[in-house]
């Protein structure tokens, strides 16, 4: 594969680095040309190579330098004995068993070197992360990676910082923090930088200054060490990466997910969900959550962590549908080192041990290879596993959330899926309805949508046309809540005034609107029973007044409730 070809979105994963971690780095090619490289790493080595270290990587898949300048493999070098860099970690990179190119971290300043060499295995468990995101991404794309792909290993990534981690938007609104950011803050549901830094530093992170260990208190009891890099794009800076490491004071136990991201609706449906999953959240008990795509199953999840006693603990998600079945045992289980080819030599934890003491959220767990179904069952009955190649057992409490959007005995009946398995996940059992069945949370979601989006995109729409509100509860949503979501964000860049009218709307939803068939006669039903429900109330008093008003028996009533899949609230 021709890495050159792919240079432009190669320096996304660079850039990645640098926000997240801080590491100055640069990616070779095969026959040892430099593809890309950070700002600084151009700056005091150039683009001239010294092809015998970089074939040497090749060869042996993971070279660290403690003294570049002055290493067998530097003889040649036009920087033998005089390197710019203090200290190397580089790492190969594979694609189908074939090395394509080489990653490598590089420190150029004392600060750098001992942060570094004081964490010499943490870095490079990370460059081992980060070749492993490059090669699947090549992997799974064909060759063209997209910020989509890189997107959905970021959470996975942050939550290997021991540090907390925030991104703001150009404005300084908050766009994601990891765990141990939201444990850090107290568990408020912080919206911008603003909430807890000083102006004048907030004004320097804004403006594209790079901030190293700036001392913050945050209140009498708690302290923070701040530091932070701009995000650019075309040198115009889009936002920041934030890097917060206590100095003092206690951790508060108990953090939340930020008010954008909590779940919305108090319909029928929504409150009995709520009111189940109050009744759960320190349960150590398995949860599977079941649902169309779109309906906020991981929202849910991510909603009961962070409502229960693990709040201060890791979050980790598997997407089990995205990860080759032959990776899958060593990225549940982990590795020892030397465990197989291209293994990291320090070993490499699996998400379950980066999970203790928190939640495993397995997402798609349908798609999980039916030999590792069978793994997985022992760990859930006996909470100990050993990492691949290894023989210490492992004791692990986490507590595990899975969900789908398939039919779960359809896949039993089909032997895609093992029953016992299901049996232990499925302790308890939440079932997201989708939008269309409970049209009653549209205007909470709606109104916090707009909330959303408007300051996200520093906007000011503050309402919907009737006309449009008309087309929103006659649609049938099949990508539920999140292409609610969507169509709202469009629909908030497009609006030219205060209020989204039908010009305002994406074509395809106006031309999907016009072509969907009318309304069931049991959808209709449906929607009448709850209409009056709301009107008479959800008691047992209101339910045989909705009854008596229907002209059917409160048996009848409780079975088309049933069907419908009602919920007391």
């Amino acid at each position: 594969m021709d890495l050159q070809a792919h240079s432009a979105e190669l320096s996304q994963v660079l850039q990645l680095i640098q926000h997240l971690f801080g590491i100055e780095s640069a990616i070779f090619d095969n026959s040892a040309t430099l593809v890309v490289s950070s700002s600084k790493y151009l700056e005091k080595k150039g683009t001239m190579v010294h092809k015998p270290s970089i074939l040497e990587v090749i060869e042996q898949d993971e070279v660290t330098v403690f003294t570049p300048g002055n290493m067998p493999s530097c003889i040649g070098c036009r920087f033998n004995g005089n390197c710019p860099a203090t200290l190397e970690i580089l790492k190969r990179i594979m694609l189908a068993d074939y090395p394509v190119g080489v990653l490598s971290f590089s420190a150029f300043s004392k600060s750098d070197h001992d942060r570094l060499t004081r964490d010499i295995e943490f870095f490079k468990q990370i460059i081992y992360d980060f070749v492993e995101l490059i090669s699947n991404l090549l992997r799974g794309s064909g060759g063209d990676i997209n910020s989509g792909n890189i997107d959905g290993y970021l959470s996975a990534l942050t939550e290997l910082m021991p540090d907390g981690l925030l991104v703001t938007d150009r404005q300084g609104n908050i766009l994601s923090m990891n765990g141990a950011a939201l444990g850090m803050l107290s568990g408020s549901c912080l919206k911008s930088v603003r909430d807890f830094l000083p102006e004048e530093l907030v004004a320097m992170i804004l403006e594209g200054s790079r901030v190293e260990d700036h001392s913050v208190t945050a209140d009498k009891e708690n302290s923070f060490s701040v530091s932070t890099v701009p995000i650019k794009t075309a040198e115009e800076v889009e936002g920041a990466a934030v890097r917060l490491v206590r100095k003092s004071g206690r951790i508060l136990a108990k953090a939340k997910l930020p008010e954008t991201d909590t779940m919305q609706g108090s319909g029928a449906h929504m409150s009995s969900i709520k009111r189940r999953m109050k009744k759960v959240v320190n349960s150590p008990s398995s949860v599977f959550i079941s649902g169309e795509t779109g309906t906020g199953k991981g929202l849910l999840a991510k909603s009961i962590h962070y409502e229960s006693d693990r709040s201060d603990k890791p979050f980790v998600t598997i997407s089990c549908a995205n990860i080759p079945e032959s990776l899958f045992e060593s990225e549940l289980f982990g590795y020892e080192a030397g465990a197989f080819t291209g293994a990291l030599k320090s070993g490499k934890r699996g998400k379950l041990e980066m999970a203790e003491g928190g939640t495993l959220f397995l997402d798609e767990i349908s798609e999980m290879p039916m030999n590792m179904q069978a793994k997985l069952l022992n760990v859930l009955q006996d909470y100990r596993f050993e990492r691949v190649g290894g023989t210490n057992t492992v004791r692990v409490n986490a507590r595990i959330i899975s969900a789908s959007n398939a039919d779960m005995n359809q896949r039993i009946a089909e032997n895609r899926f093992r029953a016992d398995l299901f049996y232990r996940l499925n302790v308890i059992n939440i079932e997201m309805l989708p939008l269309r069945e409970r049209m009653e949370d549209m205007p909470q979601l709606l109104t916090a949508f707009l909330a959303k989006f408007n300051q996200r995109l520093n906007s000011h729409v503050v309402s919907f046309s009737q006309e449009v509100l008309d087309l929103f509860y006659r649609y049938s949503w099949p990508g539920n809540i999140r292409q609610l979501e969507n169509i709202v964000e469009y629909c908030v860049n497009m609006a030219e005034g205060s209020t989204v009218k039908v010009e305002d709307l994406p074509a395809y939803f106006l031309r999907e609107v016009s072509n969907q068939p009318a309304p069931t006669l049991k959808g209709m039903e449906s929607a009448t029973i709850r209409e009056m429900l709301d009107h008479y109330g959800w008691d047992m008093k209101g339910k045989a007044r909705t009854a008596e008003a229907l002209g059917i028996s409160l048996r009848t009533l409780y079975r088309k409730m049933d069907q419908a899949h009602f919920s007391d609230k």
